[in-house]
């Protein structure tokens, strides 16, 4: 399954390893990473897990833990984490893609306390470790010195399960679980099994332990969508068939491109976690972990684009408006406007390992810890994207479908009848993109940290250092769109096999269209026969060159030491610990790729060094036995994208009439985005797996990157090249409510009866290139979950319900509608668990996500609330999951 499995070979040989005597444990000396977890078998004690270690950490923080995760309908990280307090999430190919720490995606993370990245990223993607594996998911929202900067928004830091935390002696588990997705109409299967086993000698306490788990998906969204309106030209306004404006002096407008498509595919994700500990003493501890996850995915984008301003608007009319407005509601093209049909097929590769060593040992009062980790990780992706076209001879455009936001078409024949789209020589081959991509990444990290006990009110002293050596290569292909350059019509029939049809039903959940199935290149021969269409249309036949102006090698050397004093005092009556450091980085980056001026590519080297001081202070004061107050103090920085500070730039010399040149480029001098961060917390634990929270937090943001114009001047010549620069400042702020609680007292059979509520309001706000003030992109002002448990007998159920008011995604989108803006309407899910644990060894479950099959839309404007009706985008249709599964341990 992996190409470097082997590296779990002496993993697998020493869990069928007998235990030779029975464990003596007097002498063992406690950690805080001594933890059982094969007992966390409930939903209440899972989260009075999470309860406890929130109550005890250092920093403000929101945990799950152990089946927390695993008895939720969750496959991977990213989509456990979606009911966290102050975790907003977005969705793309049927799964959470990404996660955002109160509405910010700048997130370091790390697994069991290390950094890991997905090849040139600063972070891995959370989708790529599964539930299954985990232990514990802990986000930070305050850091400590002690913490690996990188994330403005907090840390993410997932704990896999350990040997020494299971049981002595041999133990196992396994899940199965066949997912139905609906929108795909498929059955899938996710699996895992975790074996371990634990014993010692005459020489010391050992554990091993190797957890494996495959994940299968396929999937299905559907998206109709619009471009931005524009005004319409005179020639389709006056013409005598337009219907009248509606009002006066204001513009008409409409979109010049609608369309839709089915995006589908499949994935697989293969991963492993393997661990070797040993315990030779009481006083020293040390382990080997393998990390490991391979994926692949197969997608395709059925598109189905029919154009109303192909080759300039015609003889178009307007047939009707949108009441009120100037907004064309209704446009007829009587002169045979094209229409493109489309495939884009793409195929994605990654594969992510991480190695470590490490140990721990006890003095009289120190403490020591060692670690070494080295991470590869590398990735492919190639696709091919063809257009077929077709010249129907009338075309009408409604672009408001019922009154549902969606566009819609009617496509006549001469003779006003319905065209006949199944007619395959009326189709030609028209454009095609090529594509490729390839990235690796790598990284050696040593960490080395000692806690020093003292007889103070300062009761113990952190110090470390860590070296880390980072390394982000980076190739592209790139051809952009190629019409057919052979001088003749190709028609589709000169490839038999080429044809194919969409699924059906398009949109049939929201509204009746006219159209709902059309004809589409086929995948599967396309990727097969990519050479002989490149050759069809006048190209060569061999795969597209890398790009000169993707190309980036870059290597980072970072150097960081802090010091952190942990203290513990009374005041009054009330109990004030806490923790007060500093911790100072120095990057070093040699940054190498390629600069291209009228297409002479010459390479280029730029060095870059920077050093960044980081406070931080966390405090805790004991109120009474169960009420905490906290505050919070720290500087956290985010390091540019690789992309972003690539050194390649392309310039384009001006030319006889003009009078500057042009280009674009990376940035290698941009600096990291900073963030002063200011929280105080509340909490009120009043019972078993039962709390009362609320955190008030501020970010003071600057340098956000920003693409501008800038002028240059080289060897004489000037030039507007665009590049990131680090523009303006900005501020998050905000407060989080959470509670949870399970009930006592109540009447027998609502007994076991629990609730989790929490939600986050924040207000936001960056400066733009221009330096005018404009709201986050991708922050929802709100979030809420609501969550309904019961747990009785063995029984657990859960019903959650997750929702995030409308946000920005984007700004300034061409188009001459108010506000040039891009807004995403609010969007929820509901999603459903039960599990029945039959026996202690043997439980059943069955799960359901998306059950409200809530459909997802954004619009374009921002400046009133009719925006959304006059302004349509998008419309997205998703998948809903039903899961049949049965758990086994012994």
């Amino acid at each position: 399954m992996f190409k470097r499995a082997q590296v779990a070979s002496a993993i697998l040989a020493a869990l069928a390893s007998q235990s030779l005597y029975a464990q003596d444990t007097s002498n063992t000396q406690p950690t805080e990473d001594t933890i059982e977890i094969i007992d966390v078998r409930g939903v209440k004690a899972s989260l009075n897990s999470a309860q406890n270690m929130k109550m005890n950490a250092s920093n403000i923080s929101d945990l799950i833990v152990a089946e927390d995760i695993g008895k939720l309908p969750d496959n991977s990280v990213a989509a456990a984490l979606q009911r966290v307090t102050g975790i907003q999430v977005a969705r793309t190919n049927g799964e959470v893609a990404q996660v955002l720490i109160r509405g910010l995606p700048d997130i370091v993370t790390t697994m069991n306390g290390r950094n890991i990245f997905t090849t040139t990223g600063r972070s891995l993607s959370l989708t790529d470790v599964p539930a299954d594996l985990v232990y514990s998911v802990d986000v930070k929202k305050s850091i400590s010195a002690s913490d690996i900067e990188g994330g403005i928004a907090g840390s993410i830091d997932i704990q896999l399960r350990k040997p020494f935390d299971f049981d002595d002696g041999f133990s196992a588990a396994g899940g199965l679980r066949y997912v139905y997705s609906d929108e795909a109409e498929s059955w899938n299967p996710i699996g895992s099994v975790t074996l371990n086993n634990n014993w010692d000698n005459s020489n010391g306490r050992f554990g091993a332990m190797l957890s494996v788990s495959h994940q299968s998906r396929d999937f299905q969204d559907q998206v109709n969508f619009v471009t931005a309106p524009f005004a319409l030209p005179d020639s389709v306004v006056n013409n005598p068939n337009s219907a009248p404006l509606n009002v006066a002096g204001e513009p008409a407008l409409a979109p010049n491109v609608i369309g839709g498509y089915f995006r589908y595919g499949d994935r697989s994700r293969d991963s492993f976690n393997a661990t070797f500990q040993f315990e030779p003493n009481s006083n020293s501890t040390y382990y080997l972990d393998v990390f490991g996850v391979k994926y692949e995915q197969n997608s395709q984008l059925n598109f189905w684009v029919p154009i109303p301003s192909w080759g300039g608007w015609g003889n178009g009319y307007v047939e009707s408006y949108k009441e009120g407005s100037n907004v064309a509601q209704s446009v007829v093209r009587p002169d045979a406007p094209g229409t493109i049909t489309s495939n884009q097929s793409f195929f994605n590769e990654s594969e992510t390992y991480q190695f470590a060593l490490g140990g721990k040992w006890y003095f009289d009062n120190i403490t020591v810890k060692s670690d070494l980790a080295y991470t590869d990780t590398e990735a492919n992706n190639k696709g091919f994207i063809l257009d077929l076209a077709f010249f129907a001879d009338t075309i009408i455009y409604d672009f408001d479908k019922n009154g549902a936001g969606i566009s819609d078409v009617q496509i006549l024949d001469a003779s006003g009848q319905p065209y006949d789209m199944t007619d395959l020589s009326q189709y030609s081959l028209w454009t095609n993109f090529d594509s490729l991509g390839h990235q690796e990444g790598d990284a050696i990290d040593w960490t080395l940290d000692a806690n020093i006990a003292l007889d103070s009110w300062i009761h113990s002293v952190d110090v470390g250092l860590r070296i880390n050596e980072r390394s982000a290569f980076n190739q592209e292909a790139d051809t952009g769109g190629r019409g057919n350059i052979s001088g003749r019509n190709i028609p589709l029939t000169e490839f038999p096999g080429l044809e194919d049809y969409s699924p059906a039903g398009y949109m049939s959940d929201v509204t009746s269209l006219n159209n709902t199935q059309w004809l589409t290149p086929n995948a599967a021969y396309l990727l097969a026969n990519r050479g002989d269409i490149r050759e069809a249309m006048g190209y060569s036949r061999d795969d597209p060159d890398f790009l000169p102006a993707r190309y980036y090698d870059n290597t980072e050397n970072n150097y960081a030491i802090y010091a952190q004093a942990n203290f513990s005092t009374e005041i009054g009556d009330m109990l004030l610990d806490g923790e007060a450091g500093v911790r100072v980085v120095k990057l070093e980056s040699e940054l190498n790729g390629n600069s291209i001026t009228d297409g002479v590519v010459t390479p280029i080297t730029v060095d870059t060094s920077s050093t960044q001081v980081l406070p931080a202070v966390n405090m805790r004061l004991q109120v009474a036995d169960e009420v905490f107050l906290r505050a919070a103090y720290g500087k956290t920085i985010n390091r540019p994208n690789f992309a972003d500070l690539n050194p390649s730039a392309t310039y384009f010399l001006p030319s006889e009439t003009g009078t500057l040149g042009y280009g674009n480029g990376g940035n290698p001098e941009l600096d990291a985005v900073e963030s002063q961060n200011y929280d105080l917390a509340a909490e009120w634990y009043f019972g078993e797996a039962s709390s009362l929270t609320a955190t008030v937090f501020y970010r003071d943001i600057d340098g956000y990157v920003k693409y501008v114009a800038i002028p240059e001047t080289i060897n004489g010549n000037e030039f507007s090249i665009t590049r990131p620069v680090n523009s303006g400042a900005g501020s998050l702020e905000g407060v989080e409510l959470a509670y949870t609680q399970f009930f006592e007292n109540l009447p027998d059979m609502l007994d076991g009866l629990g609730i989790q509520l929490n939600t986050t309001l924040m207000d936001h706000e960056a400066e733009n290139a221009e330096g005018v003030m404009e709201p986050l992109p991708n922050v929802s002002d709100k979030s809420y979950n609501a969550i309904l448990m019961y747990e009785r007998e063995g029984l657990n159920v859960r019903l959650a319900y997750n929702w995030r008011s409308e946000w920005y995604g984007s700004f300034n989108e061409a188009g001459d509608q108010p506000g040039s803006s891009v807004i995403h309407e609010a969007i929820s899910s509901l999603d459903f668990s039960v599990n029945y644990d039959v026996n202690e060894n043997l439980t059943i479950s069955f799960d359901g996500t998306n059950l409200a099959d809530d459909v997802a839309n954004d619009y374009f404007g921002g400046d009133s609330a009719a925006d959304a009706r006059l302004y349509p985008r998008d419309t997205y249709i998703r998948d809903r999951t039903f899961s049949l599964g049965v758990r086994y341990r012994m």
